[in-house]
């Protein structure tokens, strides 16, 4: 029996410390086991170091805990936040539950913000969950004006220092030294001219007295001859009187019947009238007349330096020279006669081409240019001679763009430079208009070589 007793005793006392054990606990989590609360849930994206029995405050003034804290997985991991609140208080709804920093230790609770329905949330329902801004975010908040601010500075004091810099660099250093040394000199020049100016005053004072007192005179005399002044303003308004007086409206007839004929010719040559009108409104008779002037031009300045072009044959046992531009007005036996002087002049000049040509490979043998590796210009000579031709002599005809080479004992003239050897024909076709004997050449280098060379150095062989 007292076996029994004592293992009774053992239960009461053990049951009291498991009592005492869980009221102890919930005493420090802060929860009363004789106050009755309601628990309210709130969904959180961040709950910013809350936990299980921080405060939950109206006011700063507290009305309950946070009771549980659950991580919600399903729900892309938000947070159930459960708090229980005395019974004491209804909670209306859309009251917002703000997590917010009790201290500046960043000890978290949670605020209620009543809202203005009459209308109450149930226990067991849901609130508004809003996170209050960190001390840490407040700061950010407040410091990024000032931090773009000093941003912007930075960047302005780097411009400004880099446009100093390249102001103030040794040139501009030196610029300013010879600046401020000249307006030293130039202050010193015009001190010494206010000094000459001042010491000219002292020495010519008399006779600047002298000019006034003149003036002075002048004025006076003027004032004593008032009258004859007046007498001669009287006669220049008798002289514009006459003037006006002068039938000057035939003669202004006359000039506007000028003006109106004067017109009219314009007129009729805005109406392309008259030779006049075709010349300012005809694009094609005014390039007529340009063509025709220079084809004049061209051809009394080929006459004049190269008549024999134009029919030069002497006539059969007369001894002398015709020149005939025409050479349908010829007879027929002067036709053969001509035709064979020009035959002949053909060969002469074909004949010169081939002494030329060999002349410039006898030339080209003495130099090597079989390693040569430069650019060839490919060029058409109209001249060759022992003796240098004047570039403006009428012997180049008036070519600007001639090009004086000496090879040799002879100093070649040369035109039309050009690389591509298609263009040599267009080229050589437009010299022989001028230049009947003109003939193409190569330029390797400094040295004018014959056409079928530079074409060789060209092509690498």
């Amino acid at each position: 029996m007292n076996k029994k007793k004592k293992y009774i005793f053992y239960s009461f006392v053990a049951i009291a410390i498991l009592a005492v054990t869980y009221w102890g606990f919930n005493f420090l989590k802060g929860v009363s086991l004789f106050n009755k609360v309601n628990s309210y849930y709130i969904y959180y994206d961040r709950i910013e170091g809350l936990n299980e029995s921080s405060y939950v405050t109206v006011n700063g003034y507290k009305v309950g805990q946070v009771g549980e804290i659950k991580l919600l997985p399903a729900e892309n991991y938000k947070l159930l936040v459960r708090i229980d609140i005395t019974n004491e208080f209804a909670i209306p709804d859309s009251t917002i539950a703000r997590i917010y920093s009790m201290d500046l230790m960043g000890t978290k609770g949670i605020e209620l913000e009543f809202g203005n329905k009459t209308t109450y949330i149930a226990p067991e329902g849901f609130l508004i969950g809003q996170v209050e801004q960190s001390l840490k975010d407040q700061v950010n908040m407040q410091m990024l004006p000032v931090k773009q601010q000093a941003e912007q500075l930075m960047a302005e004091l780097t411009h400004a220092i880099t446009v100093i810099t390249y102001i103030f660099n040794e040139d501009t250093r030196a610029n300013l030294e010879k600046s401020f040394a000249s307006i030293k000199n130039t202050l010193v020049y015009i001190e010494s001219s206010a000094i000459s100016v001042d010491g000219m005053l002292k020495e010519e004072s008399t006779k600047i007295a002298r000019t006034l007192s003149n003036l002075e005179f002048i004025t006076a005399m003027l004032k004593d001859n008032s009258e004859n002044m007046e007498n001669v303003f009287k006669n220049l308004s008798f002289f514009s009187d006459t003037l006006v007086a002068i039938d000057i409206s035939k003669t202004m007839a006359q000039a506007n019947d000028a003006i109106q004929n004067f017109n009219q010719i314009l007129d009729r040559a805005n109406r392309g009238e008259g030779s006049l009108g075709k010349l300012l409104n005809d694009d094609n008779f005014a390039q007529q007349i340009e063509d025709a002037a220079t084809n004049l031009k061209s051809l009394l300045f080929d006459i004049q330096y190269n008549p024999k072009k134009y029919v030069n044959f002497s006539l059969m046992n007369i001894g002398r020279t015709v020149n005939v531009a025409d050479p349908s007005e010829l007879s027929k036996r002067d036709k053969r006669v001509l035709e064979r002087q020009l035959e002949k002049s053909e060969k002469e000049v074909q004949k010169n081409y081939e002494k030329e040509q060999k002349r410039q490979e006898k030339e080209n043998k003495k130099d090597d240019l079989s390693n040569y590796q430069g650019k060839v210009i490919f060029m058409i000579q109209i001249r060759s001679a022992v003796d240098k031709i004047d570039l403006n002599s009428d012997e180049l005809k008036g070519y600007t763009d001639v090009i004086e080479i000496k090879s040799g004992a002879y100093y070649k003239y040369l035109i039309f430079p050009h690389e591509s050897t298609s263009q040599t024909d267009y080229y050589l076709n437009l010299a022989k208009e001028d230049f009947s004997d003109a003939f193409p050449v190569a330029l390797v280098g400094d040295q004018v070589v014959s056409y079928a060379k530079g074409i060789a150095i060209v092509a690498g062989e």
